[in-house]
């Protein structure tokens, strides 16, 4: 019984990492005209290795228990852990590499139509402008009274006939 609740929680803990590798594979198969041939072959082929690098780990958990009750000795167990944490540790970088190519094979660079920061095209649908537009002309820094260098003149009022938002109208000073 002891050993039954061992396989039942080793295949528990892998189980959701095998249906998201399946339901890759089976989005993957399907995906038909919406992937490009090449970037489907590659996704097909890193969740497969995914996937057998993820049943192999529930035949190891399921394995190791039988393999201390086996008179295996310590040499062909450690050969077997050997094998297995190579396989592992092939298999896991092989998987995601092909995943990490799947999704980068085949991709270009926007053209010209991709709009002036690589995003969608201009919404009037017209030409994407090859240069920067000419800057617009600033305006003239004022010169008449309380503009002045020196500031001997009182600094103009600017919310609506008082000079500091915090007071009344008119009723304080322009300098703090």
């Amino acid at each position: 019984m002891r050993e039954l609740g061992y396989m039942a929680t080793a295949v528990v803990f892998e189980a959701p990492t095998v249906l998201v590798l399946l339901a890759g594979l089976v989005l993957a198969a399907t995906a038909g005209q919406r992937l490009p041939r090449k970037p489907r072959l590659l996704a097909l082929s890193g969740l497969g290795v995914l996937l057998v690098s993820a049943l192999l780990n529930v035949a190891w958990s399921l394995l190791l228990p039988r393999a201390f009750s086996f008179d295996w000795g310590y040499s062909n167990f450690q050969l077997m852990n050997l094998v297995y944490g190579g396989v592992q540790a092939l298999t896991y970088p092989i998987g995601t590499g092909l995943l990490i190519a799947a999704v980068l094979v085949g991709r270009r660079a926007g053209g010209a139509e991709a709009g002036p920061f690589g995003g969608r095209p201009l919404a009037d649908g017209g030409p994407v402008p090859t240069t920067a537009p000419a800057p617009v002309a600033q305006p003239a820094s004022p010169t008449g009274p309380g503009w002045t260098v020196e500031g001997a003149a009182e600094v103009p009022a600017q919310w609506g006939g008082r000079s500091r938002p915090d007071a009344p109208t008119g009723a304080a000073t322009d300098r703090p």
